[in-house]
């Protein structure tokens, strides 16, 4: 057979590999250990392998089966491996593949370079952490604490010795879905964990562990990383971790929070999309903290979102990283927060932030009212947003002296709740420094229509907490300022400006200011209001400062088209217990009173003046008896105002008046009521009332005005003289006995209603009892016209007595005595006249001589406008006697009637020519306003009358008897026969020639009746009995 070209082509290549010597070196080595393999005992192997574990850690192993294996290189296999450690610890593993050495297997022994473990499961039990852990001994004052470290320097030394010291010869540990179960002892709760990863020993001169893809599961959390321990016996021995994870939410985490017993998180809800943390550090470093803190270097990278802080904090979004090493972390975070975005960057220390650091955080458009205050807060920010940002540098809070920063911040359209008051700010920008400890800050801002501006400097360490603060504010808006509600006096309307500085430590609580207060103000177009009135200030300005509890201060301003000027100092109780002290004075110049809100106005008036105040301010009830000292000055001119129905007119009225204890000095002079008035003296104020010690002096007042106040005053004249006031002023209505007054007064030109008075004079005198002493010339009353009068008036408690009174009409004489008791109106009076004119006092009724005396007792009526007779003769009781001589009768009034009755005749005549008398009078007794008579007698050369009976004032009646008779018949006859006229006209036994009326009905306008039953034949005696029964 030919041979074929194509198949030699292809056998010729493996002819020449076949003859290559690298080829069959390592197919023979090969055959060499599987021939070496075939001669080893694997029951053996295994027993070594069970008594070394167990004798070198003092576990106990169990293995099901054992071969070889070359999964992972030439090596034994082995299955069912179960391990239980001395603590009670469990591990499992489905399949371990352990990797041989080459060099010993070359030399017929069999050493494990590396182990790989299939699905071991691990059951570990972690014991419970102390729940009182022991006290810490607090180090000595001269000895600095140092912090333990989270493993002990011996722990340290011991773990270490313990990997070198191991005979085992395993290099390389790989763990395939592990599964180490974690459970605590008393408790079903237990923990799952899938691990994955590849451990190595690397065992040169200093001996390295590192661990490779290393990944740990529970739920869906998984961490994945890797790590390194170099140099283990080395004294540069250090560690390195490399781990991360692809996300998870805090309810992923909840499982190993809950099996840890982490109870208390400070979130509500977290989500993590992003974990990256790197870290190295020397191994020795983890027996000190502070030392781990200041060697340890690392990175981390973090994302997350939709965290909810329990503090009602709710970040949208957070993502950043941070890199730390030798005890700093620098970090640069941003994110976005309660609606806000924000950039956070810095240095922080290990140590805390008690050491040097530095942090940076910006943020923008902050809702303020998705801020999480705290409940019953008084101010409250309830709109607006804040942008701004912060630098600090240095450390928080144990060192505050030491902090150095920054930050700015503007907000818009702020509004801020205070005490169920809205507060609106439409811009507020400001900014600070921190300095060793200091704040230096500066804030502009809009609010109540104006503008304010704060700058100062505020130490941040609270042991100092010196203050030094300028606030200045323009063109406030009064009307807007939340001033709190008031009855009393309170800005409505106007514009504020000022400025003020504090400076000086800043008080404790209840304490008072120690340092200083320095500042101004003025306003334009300032109006006060109260309930209902409105004060108006034009412009008002002041300056001020406090020191050493000492107020000055220095304001003025015009008002009422006038000025007002006050300054002064007001000195401080440092404790508190005591009453401020003043020394201040007011001025005041050209006010116009017309503008004043009292309740009584001037209609018009200037007033001008000081007022000084020295010394401790009482409460406002005890001002009188107060030791502060109370001085005024004053000068009013052009006063016009009304007082009731009283206008009052004051030219000029100036003074000086002092108020100290309760003593009140004065001295007063003016021109009113076109005369002149002076005061001067002292009154003190007492508990109960006001004693008076004071001199009053007029001249020349004119009296016109007093019937505006005292109806039945004098209407007309003029009054002059002087009067002392000694005692204590009428109270309650009621004169107290100790009242002394003494003076004169004299009354020119009097004009009272109708009557007049030329002059008055009055002597006042008071010892017990005030009287007064008058004497009047040229009177004239109801146009009758009186020499003079005199008398004396006592008043005593409740009554008046009037002894010596004398009154000269133009004949004659009457002498009056009495009382009156104003309390009840009621009076008495007891009078004489003698060598009087009847026609000076009755005109036109009566003419002649007229004697009088008596005495009446009565009550002035009261609650009625205008009384009448009835009204004053109600209670009118006494007895009177009247007797006149050689008269006449002018007008013969309802006389006439009776004389009509008589005789025609006689009665055409008297009319014509009057009734003349030779005698006419009587006894009247009166009684609750009834007049009764039994002996009133008129002769007359016309006709002699007697007249019984009664008259009733009150209801304006009369009831008499009238023996009348008619002379001028009797006087014809007797003429012709007269024998007849001595026994018609009477005699001792009366006569025959008498005639009888009836007088009654209306007083003011009587009936005459004619009584027809009395004739001639009647004997006189029957008829007088009769005339006496009239008038019972």
């Amino acid at each position: 057979m030919a041979p074929n070209p194509a198949k030699n082509k292809e056998s010729a290549p493996l002819t020449r590999f076949a003859r290559k010597p690298w080829f069959w070196g390592p197919l023979a080595l090969i055959l060499v250990v599987l021939i070496i393999l075939t001669q080893i005992d694997l029951e053996a192997v295994k027993e070594n392998v069970i008594k070394k574990v167990a004798s070198e850690t003092g576990m106990k192993v169990e293995i099901d089966s054992i071969g070889f294996g070359f999964s992972h290189g030439l090596g034994l296999q082995c299955k069912g491996v179960k391990v239980n450690t001395p603590e009670g610890n469990h591990y499992s593993v489905d399949r371990l593949d352990l990797l041989a050495a080459w060099s010993p297997l070359l030399s017929g022994e069999f050493k494990i370079k590396s182990a790989a473990l299939e699905h071991p499961v691990i059951r570990l039990e972690i014991a419970k952490a102390s729940e009182q852990p022991a006290e810490r001994e607090e180090p000595k004052k001269d000895t600095p604490s140092k912090e333990q470290g989270p493993v002990s320097p011996e722990a340290i030394n011991s773990t270490s010795q313990k990997v070198t010291e191991t005979p085992l010869t395993i290099d390389k540990f790989v763990i395939s879905d592990g599964v180490v179960t974690l459970t605590r002892p008393g408790s079903s709760e237990q923990l799952l964990l899938n691990v994955d990863g590849t451990f190595e020993l690397n065992r040169n001169a200093g001996m390295d562990i590192s661990a490779r893809e290393v990944k740990v599961k529970t739920g869906a959390m998984m961490l994945e990383g890797d790590g390194k321990v170099s140099n283990l016996m080395a004294d540069n021995a250090g560690i390195a971790i490399n781990v991360k994870t692809g996300g998870f939410s805090l309810k992923d985490l909840q499982p190993a929070l809950q099996f840890f017993e982490v109870l208390e998180v400070p979130v509500e809800n977290l989500e993590v999309d992003r974990l990256l943390l790197k870290n190295e550090f020397p191994l020795n470093s983890l027996s000190k903290i502070e030392n781990l803190k200041n060697k340890m270097a690392g990175h981390i990278e973090l994302k997350i979102r939709n965290a909810d802080l329990k503090d009602n904090i709710s970040i949208q979004s957070l993502e950043g990283e941070g890199e730390w090493a030798k005890g700093l972390v620098s970090h640069n975070f941003s994110g976005s927060a309660l609606g806000s975005e924000f950039n956070l960057n810095g240095k922080l220390s290990f140590s805390g932030l008690d050491k040097n650091s530095v942090s940076n955080i910006e943020w923008k458009n902050l809702d303020l009212s998705n801020l999480p205050l705290k409940n019953g807060m008084s101010w409250r920010p309830t709109r607006g947003t804040i942008s701004g940002k912060a630098s600090l540098n240095g450390p928080l809070p144990k060192e505050a002296h030491r902090l150095n920063g920054s930050f700015e911040f503007n907000t818009t359209g702020l509004v801020v709740e205070h005490d169920e008051q809205i507060i609106e700010l439409s811009q507020l920008t400001g900014r600070g420094d921190f300095d060793k400890g200091q704040l230096k800050h500066a804030m502009q801002g809009n609010v109540w229509g104006g503008n304010f501006d704060i700058q100062g400097k505020l130490p941040l360490n609270k042991d100092k907490q010196i203050l030094d603060e300028q606030i200045k504010w323009s063109g406030l808006n009064i009307a807007q300022l939340p001033l709190p509600a008031s009855e009393g006096w309170h800005p409505v309307e106007g514009l504020v400006s000022g400025n003020l500085t504090v400076t000086g430590p800043a008080p404790d609580t209840g304490k008072s200011f120690a340092g200083q207060l320095e500042g101004s103000f003025n306003t334009q177009n300032l109006k006060l209001q109260n309930a209902d009135k409105t004060l108006s200030l034009n412009q008002l300005e002041g300056s001020g400062d406090y020191k050493n509890h000492q107020v000055n201060y220095d304001v003025k301003g015009d008002v009422f088209s006038g000025t007002i000027h006050s300054d002064g100092r007001v000195i401080l109780s440092a404790s508190g217990s005591s009453p401020p002290v003043l020394n201040n004075r007011i001025e005041f110049a050209n006010i116009d009173m017309s503008q004043l809100p009292i309740e009584t106005r001037p209609e018009q008036g200037s007033v001008s003046g000081t007022v000084s105040l020295k010394g401790p301010l009482p409460d406002a009830e005890q001002v009188f008896n107060s030791n502060l000292s109370i001085g005024t000055s004053f000068k009013v001119t052009d006063l016009k105002i009304s007082a009731g129905n009283l206008p009052v007119n004051i030219q000029q009225l100036e003074g000086k008046t002092n108020l100290l204890k309760g003593k009140l000095t004065h001295n007063l002079n003016g021109n009113l009521f076109g005369g002149k008035m002076l005061t001067k003296g002292k009154l003190v104020f007492l508990k109960n009332n006001i004693t008076a010690d004071s001199d009053i002096e007029l001249e020349h007042i004119n009296l016109n005005w007093v019937p505006l106040v005292f109806e039945n005053g004098p209407s007309s004249g003029t009054l002059t003289g002087k009067l002392n006031i000694k005692g204590p002023l009428p109270s309650d209505g009621k004169i107290s006995p100790a009242l002394k007054l003494k003076g004169n007064f004299e009354g020119d030109k009097l004009v009272l209603n109708e009557n007049q008075v030329e002059t008055l004079k009055l002597d006042l005198t008071s010892a017990g009892s005030t009287q007064a002493k008058f004497d009047m010339q040229g009177i004239k009353l109801d146009n009758r016209n009186f020499k003079k009068a005199s008398g004396l008036v006592k008043v005593t408690e409740g009554k008046i007595d009037l002894t010596n009174g004398k009154v000269w009409p133009m004949n004659g004489l009457v002498q009056l005595g009495g009382n009156f008791k104003p309390e009840t109106g009621s009076y008495r009076i007891k009078f004489k006249g003698d060598k009087l004119k009847v026609e000076e006092l009755l005109p036109p009724h009566l003419a002649g001589p007229l004697q009088l005396s008596g005495f009446l007792t009565g009550t002035l009526p009261q609650g009625t406008a205008t009384p009448g007779l009835p009204d004053y003769s109600k209670n009118l009781s006494g007895k009177v006697r009247i007797e006149l001589v050689d008269g006449a009768i002018p007008q013969l009034g309802a006389v006439e009637g009776l004389l009509t009755l008589l005789n025609p005749t006689t009665a055409i005549n008297a009319k014509k020519e009057g009734l003349s008398y030779d005698y006419m009078g009587g006894d009247f007794e009166i009684a609750k306003g009834v007049i009764h008579t039994d002996n009133f007698e008129m002769k007359s050369p016309q006709v002699n009358m007697n007249v019984v009976g009664k008259a009733n004032l009150v209801e304006d009646t009369v009831l008499a008897q009238v023996k009348a008779m008619p002379l001028q018949m009797l006087d014809k006859t007797i003429k012709a026969i007269p024998l007849l006229g001595q026994i018609l006209g009477g005699g001792k036994k009366g006569g025959v020639i008498e005639t009888y009326f009836k007088v009654d009905g209306k007083l003011s306008k009587p009936d005459f009746m004619l009584l027809p039953h009395k004739s001639l034949t009647e004997k006189p005696g029957s008829i007088l009995k009769g005339l006496m029964n009239l008038s019972k």
